[in-house]
């Protein structure tokens, strides 16, 4: 199950190895590559990967009675082995997010070799699926994020069984992503984010493995013997329906609302106050009706700060309409 795909030796003589776990499904059946921990502080990834890994050799083992592996599934608990161990995003030595490091290098910097490793190993896979947490200081409602999606990536979202899919808003930058590199690849490619950096949430983690198994029965490189429910009614948001939300004044963001939950125009999202004497400078109002996806959790904001996004209008048919 678990194989060493790269190992190198530090300039303090230790040995710094990338490894994956496989199952092999039938020659010649369809692959899948499920990759987490790019940037060390998303902890919540991690936890779900170890989860799933733990699942999937039962069923290889035959302890999941009725259970078998169609597909070819390989799994990348962590890729910034450095960032992990000093519990942030990006590590201190060379202070590269590995986020935005695609394609790498075979020549670079160690996180630049490590991402170019990475996207060796899942060259070839059929689908690809990045397990991540909100942005730095948000948390995120489980949700599913695709980036230019199809219409045969648009149903293959709704396999995951949440009840919210983004489009990705393109931008310059994200031709250093993992993501975008898979796209390019002709790889169906998913983000799945759930909760905050930094903080180890069992409901979000629950939320990441159980959207994964869901997909994996629904794109049969599972066989089971449980008879299929419903799937959940996705709701599909283009990019253009989101809304930022931002602060007028500088202090201490004070969150009210929760994440996942719809909010109404002009409802009460959070209030700031001033760092010294407490008292209140702003109420922070939902400028219009949604759903509220991301919602930032560290409490010092700027003037003009992003506070939370909120996704409006919405379609739950299939066909996503663009």
């Amino acid at each position: 199950m678990k194989q060493e795909i790269f190992t190198t030796t530090t300039p303090l003589g230790d040995t710094l190895s990338l490894f994956k776990n496989v199952w092999k499904g039938p020659e010649g059946s369809q692959s899948l590559s499920i990759v987490t921990g790019i940037q060390g502080d998303r902890l919540n990834g991690l936890l779900a990967a170890g989860r799933l890994a733990h699942f999937l050799q039962n069923v290889e083992d035959g302890n999941k009675p009725g259970y078998a592996l169609t597909g070819t599934v390989q799994v990348f608990p962590v890729v910034n082995y450095r960032a992990l161990e000093s519990g942030t995003a990006t590590w201190s030595y060379d202070n590269l997010d590995a986020d935005f490091a695609f394609p790498g290098s075979e020549e670079g910097d160690l996180t630049e070799t490590l991402c170019n490793r990475l996207l060796h190993e899942t060259a070839g896979s059929d689908f690809g699926i990045i397990l991540q947490t909100g942005a730095l200081h948000f948390e995120d409602t489980p949700h599913v994020r695709a980036y230019r999606p199809s219409l045969s990536l648009r149903k293959a979202c709704r396999r995951f069984n949440m009840n919210v899919v983004r489009e990705v808003q393109d931008a310059p930058a994200l031709t250093l992503q993992l993501s975008r590199q898979w796209h390019n690849m002709d790889i169906q490619t998913f983000t799945l984010s759930a909760g905050r950096p930094q903080v180890c949430d069992p409901a979000a983690v629950d939320a990441l493995v159980n959207a994964v198994i869901s997909f994996l029965r629904e794109t049969e490189f599972l066989s089971h013997p449980e008879t299929n429910g419903s799937l959940t009614e996705a709701m599909f948001y283009k990019a253009k329906q989101e809304v930022w939300v931002n602060t007028g004044q500088a202090g201490l963001y004070l969150p009210s609302g929760k994440v996942g939950c719809r909010v109404e125009a002009g409802q009460v999202l959070g209030e700031v106050r001033d760092l010294y004497s407490g008292q209140p400078l702003e109420t922070v109002l939902a400028p219009e009706s949604g759903h509220l996806v991301s919602q930032r959790v560290h409490p010092l904001v700027h003037e003009q700060e992003p506070v939370a996004i909120l996704l409006t209008g919405g379609h739950s048919k299939w066909f996503w309409p663009f």
